[in-house]
């Protein structure tokens, strides 16, 4: 079954579920140059040289599709101090389960229930829950897009590259030796010992 890309996603890749063989089936995708550079505009990259995942799916029971693999990516990102770019390469494994079936909500926990049973509802699901996939679709694309951006430096920063710091300045132009912090040093020096 053929299944039409979504437009609103940088780079879309959707595949249905719902008709995969019991053995599974081995998904290699890369996204193309168009589909890069949105996703660098999305994750605020100068920009992405190679984006490619490699996604085994495997049917479980209970309508459940366990998906493993890896993403892997060449990506410039833009230190936080001096504006550099920092060329980057990216591998994050993935292993996330989805649900062919609407997701129940979380139960909640009733009036006059102790702590105890709170505790007991989550040791039931030890692994993570599954995601509903939406129509029976999981959309590889996304999904890779996603696991990328878990692997980005949250603040990028060039070797050596240091914030430079100024004095502070408050009314006046006081210099930081005369900042609030350091007159309530001095107070506290002059404070007369208590209980005497």
């Amino acid at each position: 079954m053929t299944v039409t890309p979504n437009p609103e996603l940088e780079f879309s890749f959707p595949v249905d579920v719902t008709s995969l063989p019991p053995v599974g089936r081995h998904y290699a995708i890369a996204a193309d140059e168009a589909a890069r550079a949105r996703v660098a505009v999305r994750l605020g990259l100068q920009d992405v040289r190679a984006l490619t995942a490699s996604f085994e799916l495997m049917p479980r029971a209970g309508g459940l599709v366990k998906v493993t693999g890896s993403v892997e990516a060449s990506v410039t990102q833009i230190c936080v101090v001096t504006l550099a770019p920092l060329p980057a390469t990216l591998r994050e494994e993935v292993e996330v389960t989805f649900s062919t079936f609407p997701l129940k909500p979380a139960p909640q926990a009733k009036a006059g229930k102790g702590e105890d049973e709170d505790e007991d509802l989550l040791a039931l699901g030890e692994d993570d829950p599954p995601e509903e996939a939406l129509d029976g679709l999981v959309d590889l694309g996304e999904l890779a897009v996603e696991y990328m951006a878990l692997g980005l430096e949250p603040y990028p920063r060039a070797p050596g590259a240091a914030f430079e710091g100024t004095p502070w300045a408050g009314k006046g132009g006081k210099s930081e030796q005369e900042s609030p912090f350091a007159v309530l040093a001095q107070l506290k020096k002059k404070e007369p010992p208590k209980g005497g």
